[in-house]
C-alpha cells in the first residue's frame, strides 16, 4: 500500500483497528507503572485498563501517513508480512539498521517486537475543506500514550507548526486495588512532547506544600544543589523556582527508583 494510494482512498468513516491480543503475549509485572507508559494488566485477581479517546485535525497527506503507520502496526502485530513503506513514510522514520527498513518506525515503541498502539483509529473528511481530515484515536483497554504521541509528532509536523495537539488518558481497575486509578495528559509540539500524570501532579503539589512550610528558600538541597538549578535556568531547561525544581527532581528520582525491578 503506497502513500499515494492512501491519499486517493475515500476516507469518510475509514477505520483501522488494532490487532487482536496475541496468544502468549508477555504480561507486565504486577501493579500499574507510574509514568506516561501504561500497560494492560491481566491477573487472576483483577483487570487493569488504560483508556483514551481524542480527535484532531490535520492535512490529507498527514492523515495518510498515520493510516500507513496504523496498517503497518496491525500487520506486524498480527504476524503478517507488511507492505512496502512509502518514500514519504521512510523519510520521517529513517531506518535505524540497514537490514530493517521499518526499524525507525518500530523504535517509537517501548518494545520493537510489540509495535502496537493499543487503539483504534478513524479518519474522516472535512465537509468544509477537502484538504483537511479529522483523525480520531480511541481505546478502552490498552491505550499507549508514548507511541501515539511520537507518531503524531512525526506525521503532523506541518500542522504542529501552527498549533499543538494534546490528549488525556486514564487507567483504572476492575477491582478497588490501591493506586490502580489515575491518568494523565500529553501535549505534542513540533519540537517536544510533554507528559504529566495525575499522580505526579498530586505528588508535586503535596511535596510543594510540605517543602514550602519547612524549607528555607535560601537553603541548598544536597541532592539537588542550587548550582545545578542555575545551570538548567541558564540553558532554558527550566523556568521553575528553585524549591519547585527540587520537588520535581525528587519526584522524578522516586519514579525512576520505583520503575526498577527488585533484585
Amino acid at each position: 500500500m503506497t502513500h499515494a494510494s492512501l491519499r486517493k482512498r475515500k476516507r469518510t468513516g475509514a477505520v483501522i483497528r488494532r490487532a487482536s491480543q496475541r496468544e502468549g503475549r508477555r504480561k507486565p509485572m504486577d501493579g500499574v507503572a507510574i509514568g506516561p507508559r501504561k500497560y494492560l494488566e491481566e491477573t487472576s485477581m483483577a483487570d487493569s485498563f488504560v483508556q483514551g479517546s481524542f480527535a484532531f485535525t490535520c492535512s490529507i497527506d498527514e492523515a495518510a501517513l498515520i493510516e500507513e503507520a496504523w496498517q503497518l502496526s496491525a500487520d506486524l502485530s498480527g504476524g503478517f508480512e507488511p507492505g512496502s513503506a512509502s518514500p514519504e513514510f521512510l523519510a520521517i522514520f529513517p531506518a535505524k539498521t540497514l537490514d530493517d527498513l521499518l526499524s525507525g518506525f518500530t523504535s517509537i515503541f517501548d518494545d520493537a517486537a510489540f509495535p502496537e498502539f493499543g487503539a483504534d483509529m478513524r479518519v474522516e473528511n472535512s465537509a468544509d475543506d477537502p484538504a483537511i481530515c479529522t483523525v480520531s484515536i480511541s481505546s478502552t483497554t490498552d491505550f499507549q500514550p508514548d507511541p501515539i504521541a511520537a507518531l503524531i509528532q512525526r506525521c503532523c509536523a506541518a500542522s504542529l507548526a501552527g498549533s499543538a495537539i494534546g490528549f488525556e488518558w486514564s487507567f483504572s481497575c476492575s477491582r478497588p486495588h490501591r493506586d490502580s486509578f489515575g491518568g494523565g495528559w500529553c501535549a505534542i509540539f513540533a519540537d517536544r512532547i510533554v507528559h504529566e500524570t495525575t499522580r505526579g501532579a498530586l505528588s508535586s503539589v503535596l511535596e510543594s506544600g510540605n517543602l514550602t512550610t519547612r524549607a528555607d528558600p535560601w537553603s541548598d538541597d544536597p541532592d539537588h544543589p542550587v548550582e545545578d538549578w542555575k545551570i538548567e535556568v541558564a540553558n532554558d531547561d527550566t523556568r521553575s523556582g528553585y524549591l519547585d525544581w527540587v520537588v520535581t527532581r525528587r519526584f522524578l528520582a522516586a519514579e525512576i527508583e520505583a520503575s526498577v525491578p527488585d533484585a
